[in-house]
């Protein structure tokens, strides 16, 4: 009885690991998200998800069906009271949804007054990305998803911080902007863990990277290896024949 129940609890203690989720073409990343999250609750672990407001567009709250959110409880509400020094503790920020906590975008969000424009301080854009990773750290994992470009500080400074990055594609011709933002974060910013993903569009004649396409590759990609997929030196991720 002992034995049984102790092998529904989770096998790993919660470690904070950052993972980046990024559509460097624009377009909706929460797509992946969904699935990450999914993963996530079948491990029986735990995930915060924090959607950052560089382009202020509340694209996670309208995928989850959420079209409403305590004020006080928003990613916006956390950046203000951040950068004017009034922070309280981050999980008073949070809201608790169905298998995750979040730190969304205030779906009612007036687009001619975005938050960003309500900052003061050019450190708090800088330094937000490291605070979460601190303070989020008693989760299995943090989820931040990005909408900016490598300009926006925000989303700059999250792709540095996090232990992971997920380069997502939602059609094909969108290839050619994540592999240019791939390209750029190993050569020039020396970022080494980004991975391209897509549920939609396999390698085919691209052969210059692996295109992930199920979320248990990534898992298996960022633990080494794991259910019958093995990480080469590269890192890319291979299937392990089966005997």
């Amino acid at each position: 009885m002992f034995r049984m129940k102790k092998e529904k609890e989770p096998t790993r203690s919660a470690k904070g690991v950052m993972v980046a989720v990024w559509n460097p073409a624009g377009s909706d990343s929460s797509l992946i998200l969904e699935k990450l999250l999914s993963h996530v609750k079948k491990r029986e672990e735990t995930a915060v998800v924090v959607e950052l407001p560089c382009l202020g567009l509340p694209r996670v709250a309208y995928r989850m069906g959420v079209s409403e959110l305590e004020h006080a409880q928003t990613v916006d509400q956390l950046l203000i009271d951040y950068d004017r020094g009034m922070l309280q503790g981050i999980h008073q920020y949070l809201q608790h949804f169905e298998g995750f906590d979040g730190l969304l975008i205030q779906p009612k969000s007036k687009p001619d007054s975005p938050t960003l424009i309500k900052l003061q301080q050019d450190k708090t854009l800088s330094e937000l990305p490291a605070y979460l990773k601190v303070n989020l750290s008693g989760y299995h994992y943090i989820f931040v998803v990005l909408q900016g470009q490598l300009i926006h500080p925000m989303t700059f400074f999250s792709l540095r911080e996090a232990d992971y990055v997920v380069l997502s594609m939602n059609e094909p011709v969108e290839i050619i902007r994540a592999y240019a933002a791939y390209k750029a974060l190993r050569q020039d910013y020396d970022v080494q863990s980004a991975s391209l993903f897509s549920s939609e569009f396999r390698n085919g004649d691209f052969k210059e990277e692996p295109i992930l396409s199920r979320p248990e590759q990534l898992f298996a990609l960022w633990e080494g290896k794991k259910d019958g997929y093995r990480i080469d030196q590269p890192g890319r991720v291979r299937t392990v024949p089966s005997a």
